[in-house]
């Protein structure tokens, strides 16, 4: 753990916007998920993003990392980067970009009955992503589309997010 620390401090050194990520708000494409239950949509938790912003109408590069409470009312460890082109549209500045994430989280698969199955292992995604900045605070929007191949059924979803400047 120490020698990932070691390994991440100097992108946090030199990131030009650090911000804390409060969990939002997920809308799924369907309304229960595989075991006939409401998915969870609040999604509380806590995170951590640093930027590479530098001037408006470039890209630039940034990741996070948040704790959450998943879709199926899971602890869940994401990871998220992209690249996103933030441009001055006046009262709100709009960020529009690329994201993906790894996640830690519990996957359920045929054999498992109800949510109490499962175990935790890798996941992942990628989606565009919208960013509305006013001042200090955000509200970050990312949609990650459903995928259904063999055993793998994941629900496409819309995630909502807020972010905090320091």
């Amino acid at each position: 753990m120490k020698y990932l620390m070691i390994l991440l401090l100097p992108l946090v050194v030199f990131a030009t916007e650090q911000r804390l990520l409060l969990g939002g708000f997920t809308i799924h494409e369907r309304e229960n998920d595989r075991f006939g239950l409401k998915y969870n949509a609040f999604n509380y938790g806590i995170g951590y993003e640093y930027n590479f912003f530098e001037k408006y109408n470039e890209l630039y590069f940034g990741m996070n990392a948040m704790v959450l409470n998943d879709s199926f009312k899971n602890p869940q460890l994401s990871i998220g980067f992209g690249h996103s082109y933030r441009f001055d549209t006046g009262y709100v500045d709009t960020s529009i970009g690329l994201s993906g994430f790894a996640a830690i989280k519990k996957i359920y698969t045929a054999d498992d009955v109800d949510r109490s199955g499962g175990t935790y292992r890798l996941s992942g995604g990628v989606g565009p992503n919208l960013v509305f900045y006013r001042n200090n605070m955000s509200a970050n929007f990312i949609y990650v589309p459903s995928v259904k191949y063999k055993e793998l059924d994941i629900t496409g979803f819309l995630f909502m997010y807020f972010s905090y400047k320091f």
